[in-house]
């Protein structure tokens, strides 16, 4: 049986440190495609349907598709990259997955006509202020907790709003809680 020393066993963790450490800057990836897919379309959707598109709704699904696929391919190949799956990215990996079983019951809730659309969009960014509320404590970084409370603001004042400026409180909403923290985690130095 080989036991380990003292130095071997310091080495692992620093590792481990190291490893998780470079995983959190790889999150930075899904906040930054996610945000500019959910910017491009709040806006392209606000646009289509100033000029009266009778299909202004279709950047939704045409990006969040892309974005899905994107996620995937990208999760894969962060998936087979790390060494090591610390408590952290477990912890992160939960989170987003029930981010987006929320997201898709409020919209099959809302094509079933149960969810007024009108209530649809200020309930999704409550659900981007939680999923980085929650992100922002597991990693703590201040950003994403700012950002989670930034959107919980922002989500109380869309139910106030014209439906049509909550395009716009969408699109705000995603640069304050996804992009903005997204490009400070890419370029932290961890």
């Amino acid at each position: 049986m080989n036991t380990m020393t003292e130095k071997e066993s310091l080495k692992i963790i620093h590792e481990m440190i190291a490893a998780s450490k470079g995983n959190l800057k790889d999150n930075s990836f899904f906040y930054l495609l996610w945000g500019w897919l959910v910017l491009i379309a709040s806006i392209t959707h606000y646009i289509l349907l100033r000029i009266g598109w009778e299909y202004a709704y279709l950047p939704w699904p045409v990006l969040m598709t892309i974005g899905g696929i994107a996620s995937v391919i990208a999760g894969i190949r962060l998936g087979k990259k790390m060494k090591v799956i610390t408590v952290i990215d477990k912890a992160m990996m939960y989170l987003w997955w029930a981010f987006v079983i929320l997201i898709l019951i409020i919209l099959i809730m809302t094509s079933m006509k149960k969810i007024d659309w009108t209530a649809t969009y200020p309930l999704i960014i409550s659900l981007y202020g939680l999923g980085t509320f929650v992100s922002g404590g597991i990693l703590k970084f201040k950003p994403l907790l700012l950002g989670g409370i930034a959107c919980w603001v922002i989500s109380i004042i869309a139910f106030f709003v014209a439906p049509i400026n909550v395009l716009l409180l969408t699109a705000l909403s995603i640069v304050i809680s996804y992009l903005i923290p997204g490009y400070m985690l890419k370029f932290k130095e961890v």
